[in-house]
């Protein structure tokens, strides 16, 4: 089974965008869910923009749409992620909007050397959260032994 965690950088950045005003980007949670719906850990280790590669792991930029405002995936959301080569796990690092208020254009070589190292700090200290993706991200639990069995 593949398990879903976030850093505490993502956790902020996706509470931030569901707090804008009208609710502009209240289908962000939605269409990560749909995003990794059925999908097996092979198709999601399978993306056309991989931006940092390793032995152990790759970090994907995943282009998504934003069927709330009609915006198509190449105006839509992009989730930075990074999925394990050797065990079925996926950690959500960011997300951000291409459109819109909170809009973000690109994300910088530095800043997902950050979020990796967020990651691994906080796995080694037991702080990443793990998620239910069919259940809209529900945080189920914040202990490190789910994740490492």
């Amino acid at each position: 089974m593949i398990q879903f965690v976030s850093v505490t950088s993502f956790r902020i950045r996706m509470a931030a965008l569901l707090k804008v005003k009208r609710g502009v980007y209240a289908g962000v949670v939605s269409e990560i869910c749909q995003a990794f719906k059925n999908a097996t850990i092979e198709q999601i280790r399978q993306n056309r923009d991989m931006i940092l590669m390793n032995n152990d792991a790759v970090v994907i930029k995943l282009r998504m749409p934003d069927k709330k405002q009609k915006l198509s995936k190449a105006d839509g959301y992009r989730l930075i992620y990074l999925v394990m080569k050797q065990i079925p796990l996926v950690v959500l690092l960011d997300i951000y909007p291409k459109r819109g208020p909170s809009q973000q254009l690109d994300i910088e070589d530095n800043e997902i050397n950050r979020l990796v190292m967020e990651f691994i700090t906080e796995l080694k200290a037991g702080k990443l959260t793990l998620h239910d993706i069919k259940d809209n991200l529900k945080e189920i639990n914040k202990t490190k032994d789910a994740y490492t069995e």
